[in-house]
């Protein structure tokens, strides 16, 4: 099928349909969005990997300027570790495993000498780089017709030189003979991914005149990438104060991590606070925001901390990273999940030795949910502009479901299923879902009338219309309509609808 949202249209065989995204989801009717915080402030960050001994690797400090990627049933991990190799600092490409992504091994490759030994978890990366690792931006592409580029890697080394490298197992990698990629550019690197045939490399920097903003690159073959750079999200424009100097007031931190789940891309950014450059007198959150190609995010619910900084200091004593830091910093790592009933989210507190893991129930990152009936069931001139409505009109409402519709969808053919991902449904609160042709008409046997009622929530409900679960083959593209019915609707939160061409 084929999301018909302003993407690039490509061929995906699950359509996910979440009521933030308002390209994929246009069209909205007494539904209010929220999004899900994931840590309340009484409750301490997840600590999933800590630094090693003080002779290891990472024994001096741990950077997750880095990416977790899953290849089979195994969640892969590839982190920066800061250790000291023979009296020499470094800061080097690192490897853990999870089936979970809770619990976290670092396997002992054989791979690296550090310290007189083999056994530790380091990648094998023969370049003039190898300790000067900043980041490790990984993606995985098992169906590249060349074996030994199969895992690709995006590193951003000091003095901002990005490098480009190719593995057939993400263990052992070449450098590219293009490096640096970004001949006339620097950019903090933050965010990779192929969206359609086209590569995404984002993060904050990109000389585009401004501060810290989200600035993006991109490749169609990995090896040569624009010199032009597109500037997605920025926070120094009102609503956001602005304050003079060089790197001053609200900005994005280091782009966005990025999840490509077909129709829609999801992202967690940096949400730098302060007018400081000196990161003691500054702290980060991270938001939430969504694309539809790549280049352009925005804030689904602006200025929300999805992740706060509560709590994520480093620690005093022997082998902490830098010391002790004012204010806390949370920062993003490329890596997102559903593992399981979960969706997971990997992140770090800068300068603290330890990785954290945020969790959602799976895909209930946001939600609608309903907006009451006006009551009195009238419009009232104070409902909004006096200078239109006059002194004395009244308008009668007529009662109807809150409800969303989705953009077009294009079918490739006859068999597709729709699932429901919702909670607080009941006997008073129900959805139903209508299948609308490209003139917004419900196409016949598909209407809310002849959809059987979805009473329980659960991640994953399928949805059936007088027995039948399935839809036909449509020469038009089709529109996907969820409504919210019965007298407890607001008991009821939906976080996506799911369209699924199954091989």
């Amino acid at each position: 099928m084929r999301v018909l949202n302003g993407g690039p249209g490509i061929h995906i065989n699950e359509a996910v349909l979440f009521p933030f995204d308002e390209s994929s989801v246009p069209l909205r009717y007494r539904l209010r969005i929220g999004l899900v915080p994931a840590l309340n402030p009484y409750k301490p960050h997840e600590r999933v990997l800590e630094q090693g001994n003080i002779k290891d690797p990472d024994g001096l400090g741990m950077h997750y300027y880095g990416s977790v990627v899953r290849v089979g049933d195994t969640l892969r991990m590839w982190y920066g570790g800061y250790g000291k190799d023979n009296g020499e600092d470094g800061l080097r490409m690192c490897y853990a495993e999870s089936k979970d992504g809770i619990h976290w091994d670092k396997p002992n490759l054989g791979l690296v000498e550090f310290n007189g030994s083999t056994q530790n978890n380091l990648v094998r990366f023969d370049s003039e780089y190898k300790s000067n690792m900043t980041s490790c931006l990984i993606i995985y592409e098992p169906e590249d017709p060349d074996p030994t580029r199969r895992f690709k890697l995006i590193n951003e080394v000091n003095p901002f030189i990005t490098i480009a490298a190719f593995s057939p197992d993400g263990l052992n990698w070449t450098e590219s003979p293009h490096n640096p990629i970004l001949k006339h550019n620097t950019i903090e690197c933050g965010g990779l991914m192929k969206f359609g045939d086209c590569y995404f490399l984002n993060g904050q920097g990109g000389n585009v005149g401004t501060k810290r903003a989200l600035a993006t690159y991109i490749s169609y073959d990995f090896d040569n990438w624009s010199d032009a750079v597109s500037v997605g999200l920025r926070r120094d424009r009102p609503p956001y104060q602005e304050i003079a100097g060089p790197h001053a007031g609200e900005q994005v931190h280091l782009g966005a991590s990025l999840w490509n789940r077909g129709n829609v891309v999801l992202g967690i950014y940096g949400m730098w606070h302060g007018e400081s450059n000196d990161r003691s007198l500054i702290s980060m959150d991270l938001g939430f925001v969504t694309s539809n190609d790549g280049l352009h995010f925005v804030e689904p619910v602006p200025d929300l901390k999805l992740i706060e900084c509560y709590e994520i200091v480093p620690e005093k004593g022997e082998g902490g990273s830098s010391g002790p830091i004012e204010a806390p910093k949370a920062e993003q790592g490329q890596g997102f999940e559903n593992v399981g009933d979960e969706t997971l989210i990997w992140y770090w507190g800068w300068g603290a030795g330890y990785i954290c893991v945020a969790r959602w129930p799976r895909d209930r990152v946001g939600y609608a949910e309903a907006v009451p009936d006006p009551k009195p069931k009238l419009l009232f001139p104070e409902d909004t502009h006096d200078m239109f409505w006059g002194n004395h009109i009244q308008i009668p409402i007529e009662k109807t479901n809150p409800h969303f519709i989705s953009c077009p969808i294009a079918l490739d053919k006859e068999g597709a299923r729709i699932f429901i991902n919702a909670d607080g449904l009941s006997q008073e609160s129900v959805v139903k879902v209508e299948i609308l042709d490209d003139k917004l008409r419900p196409i016949p046997g598909y209407s809310g009338d002849a959809c059987v009622p979805i009473t329980e929530g659960g991640l994953r409900q399928p949805v059936s219309w007088q027995g039948n679960n399935v839809l036909g083959q449509y020469t038009h593209p089709i529109r996907v309509k969820v409504l919210l019915n019965g007298d407890r609707l607001e008991e009821a939160n939906l976080y996506a609808a799911y369209v699924v061409e199954e091989d």
